[in-house]
């Protein structure tokens, strides 16, 4: 009768746990990242009576989490990919829209600006002619301006995500450890930990929303994680912190680092940072330096062609638009103490990419900061042969150490200062410059409206409304292919949801079905200890 009343015991209490699994699954069917758990039930040992063995009740062996690996790790995967690309999609449409604006774009005011060009030509010595063009020439000035004053505050925007998701990064690197730090203590001691590892599953598939991680699990049950190129974020009950830092050329653009290490912003992908991280250099950057070079060459050319004139004074036209020198920034890394002057040699050989000017062991190098390509210099630095490339030169002064670094944009000031240059309307140079040009002559004017058509930028290879389309066109394909991605992406990480909700989601009516049938068999325990108590208590009351 013992045997039977420990059979019975052991049943209830394997039983009564079954029970408590189930009603936790059933409590937490719409928590988020919970996986559904499962209890194993096997027999307990058997006694040995002589020749016969007698069974001993049930036991509870384990309590698992229905769990798989690959569809986690695809959940994981998927949603860095979606949150890139939605990301990517959301900041390329603002610049899209803000570049085929049809008011506020820059093709609407330089269209407006060649018109009154074709308006003062037909009559020359007009000063309201002349007014309205220095109008719309301010006006088109004005809109590059305001376009690369809107770049750069999404620029800042883009400063201010990478601070807040790097906050965010290392609060979940902490939790992530501090799980860890738990998980492997409650494994040491045997035990099964499945709600702390379904909670740092859900911080890893939250920290995949900001940034692309990998991972691997250590014997202990800890989860080692790496961001970029197996930078280790979290290593054990370890975190490593992540810092917001200024490029070494521009304070204004924020990069990222481990704290007492190395920039790692190139090695950054997927989720939101590595979306905005992606824009910033594939869209924004790009267009900004596009926008400077459609600046600097419109200026360059019509104040070209505005010397080849005379204005309604007789004098040789001088700049219609004014615009900014360049300014080389140099790496704060620089140990040396050599600075750096440059001017522009050919206008029109300029590309709008960036450079990167740097000593080394043998002498200068320069390189194109955007496709990483060594260039080819002539001259040696000194004033009298300045070092020059690209369109534009470059004089060296004091002493560089080896490794010292120049940043050279050298449309990179171009729109944000470009302005006209002329205030009184009869310093226009209408006129050409010969001796038979008279009071209503036009043949200057002429010319300037002719540069509609004129291939000018990069040594002739597109004219300026080529450029402000394929400007346009470059940030709309981006936006996009973004989009598709995005939309290819969505679908992919819902097919991966779905499939980890089908391994590990609870089934509230497979949890009622088990709920009936633990019930029955704790009830059905509970009877056989009854009948054990009963058959006992008819013993003891036959020898009394």
């Amino acid at each position: 009768m013992t045997d039977m009343l420990g059979s019975a015991l052991s049943g209830l209490t394997a039983y009564q746990r079954a029970l408590s699994t189930t009603s936790h699954n059933i409590a937490n069917a719409n928590t988020d990242g919970y996986s559904r758990q499962t209890v194993s039930l096997s027999s307990r040992t058997p006694e040995q009576l002589g020749s016969l063995t007698l069974g001993s009740g049930v036991q509870l062996s384990s309590v698992q989490r229905a769990y798989d690996q690959y569809a986690v790790t695809q959940q994981r995967s998927t949603t860095a990919s979606y949150n890139q690309q939605q990301t990517l999609h959301a900041l390329s449409s603002r610049m899209d829209n803000l570049l085929s604006d049809s008011e506020q774009g820059l093709s609407p005011a330089l269209s407006k600006f060649y018109d009154s060009i074709q308006a003062a030509s037909t009559d020359p010595s007009s000063l309201a002619a002349r007014r309205e063009l220095l109008a719309n020439g301010s006006t088109l000035a004005a809109r590059f301006q305001g376009i690369d004053n809107e770049f750069a505050g999404i620029n800042e925007e883009i400063n201010n995500r990478i601070s807040a998701s790097v906050n965010e990064v290392n609060g979940l690197s902490k939790r992530i450890a501090d799980l860890n730090m738990t998980i492997s203590r409650t494994v040491g001691q045997g035990g099964q930990p499945n709600d702390l590892l379904d909670q740092r599953d859900a911080a890893l598939l939250e920290l995949n929303q900001i940034v692309r991680v990998s991972t691997l699990e250590q014997k202990d049950g800890s989860m080692s994680v790496f961001v970029g190129n197996g930078q280790p974020l979290v290593l054990g009950s370890k975190p490593n912190t992540l810092q917001v830092t200024t490029n070494r050329f521009d304070p204004t653009r924020a990069e990222i680092s481990f704290a007492g290490q190395g920039e790692i912003s190139g090695s950054i992908e997927g989720g939101s940072l590595g979306g905005a991280m992606a824009f910033r250099d594939d869209v924004l950057t790009p267009a900004r330096n596009q926008l400077g070079l459609l600046a600097n060459q419109m200026a360059s050319a019509f104040n070209e062609q505005h010397a080849q004139g005379t204005d309604l004074r007789g004098d040789v036209g001088g700049d219609f638009f004014s615009i900014a020198a360049i300014e080389p920034q140099v790496s704060r890394n620089n140990t040396g103490n050599a600075t750096l002057a440059v001017t522009v040699s050919d206008s029109f050989a300029l590309t709008g990419d960036a450079y990167v000017l740097r000593q080394t062991d043998t002498g200068w190098q320069l390189r194109n900061d955007v496709n990483n390509q060594v260039i080819s210099l002539t001259g040696d630095g000194s004033a009298a042969n300045p070092l020059s490339a690209q369109g534009f030169s470059m004089v060296v002064s004091g002493n560089a150490a080896t490794n010292d670094e120049f940043l050279i944009t050298p449309t990179g000031l171009s729109a944000r200062s470009v302005a006209v240059a002329i205030t009184d309307p009869a310093k226009i140079a209408a006129a050409s410059n010969d001796a038979s040009a008279g009071p209503g002559d036009n043949r200057n004017m002429l010319a300037m409206a002719g540069l509609e058509s004129r291939k000018i930028l990069t040594n002739g290879s597109a004219t300026l409304s080529d450029g402000v389309q394929a400007m346009l066109g470059k940030v709309a394909a981006t936006t996009r292919s973004a989009q598709v991605g995005a939309a290819s992406q969505g679908t992919l990480l819902a097919q991966a949801t779905a499939r980890r909700d089908e391994v590990s989601g609870v089934n509230l009516d497979e949890e009622a079905a088990n709920l009936l049938r633990f019930q029955q068999a704790y009830q059905a325990s509970a009877q056989v200890a009854s009948v054990a108590n009963s058959l006992f208590q008819t013993m003891i009351n036959a020898f009394r």
